[in-house]
């Protein structure tokens, strides 16, 4: 017997329809309602940063999702800065953060300031990675605020790092730029010495 083609649109069809066996439901723009990747960069040889410069006010979260990370120098830490949205620039001052790490040599390290620089997120007061083999490193960075007029942009989230054998330290990080008047429109990360061995960045829109 033929089979006939139906348009769902004009039947009337509503509530939820199943899956046939192998399909995927999944059509080109599909989001799950949630998260919506917008980019990835995945570093695989020395790069100085990885940056995402698509924020707008779509959304007034977003995530950057950070694995396979390796640092070609020793004991690093790794940053980011904020793109100002009026000139493309990166601020390079009035920072305030502050991350703290706990390992499993039963010891604490952290680092802060009131007003710096760039954010510290990964690696506190001891470092992370040895220059010259690849360890387990990720995290996650979730951006809050970044166009909102009249609230601070700010960063933060939690992570894992190494910098030798046998070693491994938990991490959580938070940060904001002090200038509520500033809207950013980008994100930079790097380390605050030397460059991105490898890295794996996928950077998401959290739906409203």
């Amino acid at each position: 017997m033929a089979l006939s083609k139906i348009d769902i649109s004009k039947a009337g069809v509503t509530g939820t329809l199943p899956v046939a066996s192998g399909g995927t439901a999944l059509t080109s723009g599909f989001n799950n309602g949630v998260w919506v990747k917008l980019a990835e960069t995945n570093i695989t040889s020395a790069t100085a940063s990885a940056e995402f410069t698509s924020i707008t006010a779509t959304y007034k979260t977003y995530a950057v999702v950070i694995s396979r990370l390796e640092p070609a120098t020793a004991d690093v830490k790794l940053r980011c800065q904020m793109r100002d949205a009026s000139d493309d620039a990166y601020e390079t001052s009035s920072y305030a953060y502050a991350t703290k790490t706990y390992n499993n040599g039963n010891a604490e390290s952290e680092d802060y300031s009131t007003s710096g620089s760039d954010i510290c997120l990964m690696g506190a007061a001891d470092g992370m990675g040895d220059g010259s083999n690849p360890y387990g490193t990720s995290c996650i960075v979730y951006l809050n605020d970044f166009m909102d007029t009249g609230m601070p942009p700010s960063v933060f989230g939690n992570g894992t790092y190494s910098k030798e054998s046998g070693f491994n330290a938990a991490c959580y990080f938070g940060g904001t730029y002090r200038d509520t008047s500033i809207q950013m429109n980008g994100i930079k990360f790097f380390f605050n010495s030397g460059n991105i061995e490898q890295g794996n960045f996928r950077f998401y829109g959290i739906v409203n």
